[in-house]
């Protein structure tokens, strides 16, 4: 095996520098503290600063408070239940699928108890919204090599109710859909779970560390991201009453909800869902965040099942050369990629795109 690198050049603003070479010291290094006092009063100082300016800091300020949360809090919690891994995709993710989903059963402490893949199906409804054939071969060997996989449809996931909104607004097949699509498909799924808990995973994002997403008292892992959407935010405010003392994000390409959770969201199910799409005032609804709204939601009403930690999420529109490497030089993904907790190779930005399958 040749070695592999020793800092990651797969980001979208790779650093070769002496500080870059600092800074992933400092994120592995906080990694390996897991302190949770630590991340505590960098929550608590953030607080402070955002009620005293009326807003939220900038970005390198919210990087260094989601870098000192413990990246795995619930680390000595045992007897752990099991969770559903929900992963929505299209063929174009099915290049890294197998990977996504090793990795996450690699680094999921809790027993997954199924996994559950939602795709579109085609217009002649016999399955998955193909265009290469070797897709469905490749689908194929995914759904054999995994037991506990079950493949689901996302107008079977979504329903009659919202599927009928769907195609009023947007007519058949319109790409402006695919963010609302997005949305709905991840919330639906967890409210359809027949377990206390799903783990919804981006098709684009690999783990790399290892954590404990929900624990037997029901506490669970909510990651702090860095970005900061305020649309989100308002909507989830305007529709869900639910203020943010602690102005940091949860956007996090994946996140674990709680199943009774969801159901508090939205207690009429489907019905509640399309009144949560439809008080948007975006066209096409691009104010609607899942993963903020259920974030910000638990937050609220569940403070005492919160345990908060690190997102450490590099993105990265580099996935060929990523793959290209794993293979030359027989490395682990967490190898290639050190000191981070997850990585996003998002297909809308990679820079070959004859890669991309779109």
């Amino acid at each position: 095996m040749n070695s592999p690198r020793l800092l990651t050049f797969y980001g979208a603003r790779p650093d070769r520098t002496v500080a870059g070479h600092v800074l992933n010291a400092i994120r592995r290094g906080l990694r390996r503290t897991n302190s949770k006092a630590l991340g505590y009063l960098a929550r608590s100082a953030y607080i402070r600063a955002t009620t005293r300016r009326g807003k939220h800091l900038r970005e390198p300020r919210r990087v260094l408070v989601s870098l000192l949360q413990p990246h795995d809090p619930l680390k000595r919690e045992k007897s752990l239940p099991s969770i559903d891994l929900v992963v929505p995709f299209v063929e174009k993710d099915l290049r890294s699928l197998e990977l996504v989903l090793a990795q996450a059963l690699k680094n999921v402490r809790n027993p997954i108890s199924a996994i559950v893949l939602i795709t579109p199906q085609n217009q002649d409804n016999t399955g998955p919204r193909f265009v290469r054939g070797e897709s469905h071969e490749l689908l194929s060997s995914i759904v054999a090599s995994h037991p506990n996989i079950v493949v689901r449809y996302d107008q079977d996931v979504l329903g009659p109710e919202i599927l009928a909104e769907l195609e009023t607004r947007f007519g058949k097949g319109d790409r402006n859909a695919g963010w609302v699509t997005q949305q709905l498909i991840k919330l639906s799924a967890a409210l359809m779970s027949e377990a206390p808990a799903s783990l919804i995973l981006d098709a684009d994002t690999l783990l790399l560390s290892r954590k404990t997403w929900l624990s037997s008292s029901r506490r669970q892992l909510l990651q702090l991201a860095n970005e900061y959407h305020t649309d989100f935010m308002k909507h989830t405010l305007k529709h869900f009453g639910v203020p943010k003392e602690l102005k940091m994000s949860f956007v996090t390409h994946h996140q674990l909800m709680q199943t009774d959770v969801v159901h508090h969201m939205f207690p009429d199910g489907a019905a509640s869902l399309l009144a949560w799409w439809t008080s948007s005032t975006d066209p096409i609804g691009r104010d609607l965040g899942d993963y903020e709204a259920y974030g910000a939601f638990l937050a609220h009403h569940y403070p005492e099942r919160v345990a908060y930690g690190s997102f450490a999420n590099l993105f990265a529109p580099h996935l060929t050369s990523f793959l290209a490497d794993r293979d030359s030089t027989g490395s682990s993904p967490e190898q290639l990629i050190p000191g981070y907790c997850s990585v996003s190779f998002h297909s809308w930005a990679q820079v070959d795109r004859a890669d991309r399958g779109d």
